[in-house]
């Protein structure tokens, strides 16, 4: 029996796809508004911030502020098969941490490395859809 995770990141992932792969990035306030924490995320577009927060919440399981590799590749590992297209849009755990460790110690630094890629990692509004589809759909950080 399917989870319901399961059949929401099915249907996320669906529904993604038939959306352009050349999604722009987001610009004026199309993404501002969720800057301010109070303000309510729009889910056609989360914010990075909030992609952060909730990385840090349900990805980070030890709590030191860092995405390692290893923790991003049990959250990959943990995705049934068919989730697993996700990494067609998002990248693989090396093109991630290409894209998003800025200092190359094979942790992405929340507080370090995600102001410094600002414009390669999680870029677009649809990677951010689907990587918050994908791992953490019921986050409201």
């Amino acid at each position: 029996m399917m989870s319901l995770r399961s059949i929401l990141l099915f249907v996320a992932i669906l529904a993604l796809s038939q959306q352009s792969v050349f999604a722009k990035k987001c610009k004026g306030k199309e993404c501002k508004a969720s800057e301010d924490p109070s303000t309510a995320e729009d889910p056609s577009c989360p914010s990075r911030p909030h992609i952060i927060r909730c990385a840090g919440k349900y990805l980070d399981t030890n709590k030191n502020k860092l995405l390692e590799r290893k923790e991003l590749e049990t959250a990959i590992d943990t995705l049934p098969w068919y989730g697993r297209g996700v990494l067609k849009i998002i990248g693989s755990v090396d093109k991630i941490m290409a894209k998003c460790d800025a200092d190359g110690d094979d942790a992405i630094g929340m507080l370090t490395d995600m102001p410094k890629t600002e414009d390669s990692c999680l870029a677009t509004c649809i990677k951010r859809k689907v990587f918050k589809a994908a791992f953490f759909p019921e986050c409201v950080e």
